[in-house]
């Protein structure tokens, strides 16, 4: 606006002295404006192109962590699969085999990607899904320590006392693992049982606030849709 306004003061001058002709002043002054112009169109495409790379990236951050809770849920109901199967707290505790580590173990919350929901007024969004991920990170470690009892207590116990592979009480197998250990395992068990059903249930709504976050903030973008949680 200066610039332009600079620019009519001159042809004003000009015209009103005669100190330059208004032929002269238009040779160097169209080139000045249409320089100008081309500087303030390239700032303002440099700015809109910053924006949507900016829209893209906080986009982008939602889906992953979206992609990340179906991908730690998916694996947290193939191990509610099997606890499923315990016909009742004895069996639950003896029978539950070990379980590999998840397939999808450096896939992980990266909750800093999200902070700009704070600005947007969704900063509890965020809490949520840093829960989310420590309760996902409870259950690994509570499925780690009863797979370390497993094979380093229970297995090399229950082979010395001659019992690997027979039906057996729950008596028995106490007997064979002392009291101290078999307080251990029962506690691991039940750790196990509590905390995944618990981690899994909430999985899928704070997948669903996620989802709802970004069509709010981002009507433009595409979200994941199918945030259905097997649970058996």
């Amino acid at each position: 606006m200066l610039a332009l306004l600079f620019v009519a003061l001159l042809f004003a001058v000009a015209y009103f002295t005669d100190a330059i002709a208004p032929k002269d002043l238009a040779t160097w002054t169209f080139p000045f404006v249409g320089t100008l112009l081309g500087a303030v169109l390239a700032f303002k495409y440099q700015g809109i192109n910053e924006s949507v790379r900016r829209e893209e990236l906080r986009a982008g951050a939602i889906n992953r962590a979206i992609l990340v809770l179906v991908s730690q849920a998916h694996y947290l109901s193939t191990v509610q699969a099997e606890l499923s199967k315990g016909k009742d707290s004895w069996h639950q505790i003896s029978n539950l085999r070990a379980f590999p580590n998840p397939p999808s173990s450096h896939a992980r919350q990266r909750v800093e990607d999200l902070t700009f929901l704070v600005e947007r007024g969704d900063a509890s969004l965020i809490v949520e899904v840093e829960a989310s991920q420590r309760r996902y990170d409870d259950c690994i470690l509570h499925l780690n320590i009863r797979n370390d009892l497993l094979f380093e207590i229970v297995h090399p116990m229950a082979a010395r006392a001659g019992i690997m592979g027979k039906p057996i009480t729950m008596e028995q197998f106490k007997q064979a693992l002392g009291d101290m250990h078999f307080a251990r395992w029962e506690t691991a068990a039940t750790s196990v049982y509590q905390a995944v059903p618990a981690t899994l249930e909430a999985m899928p709504k704070v997948a669903a606030k996620l989802r709802d976050a970004g069509r709010r903030w981002f009507p433009r973008r595409k979200f994941i849709e199918r945030i259905d949680i097997p649970v058996s």
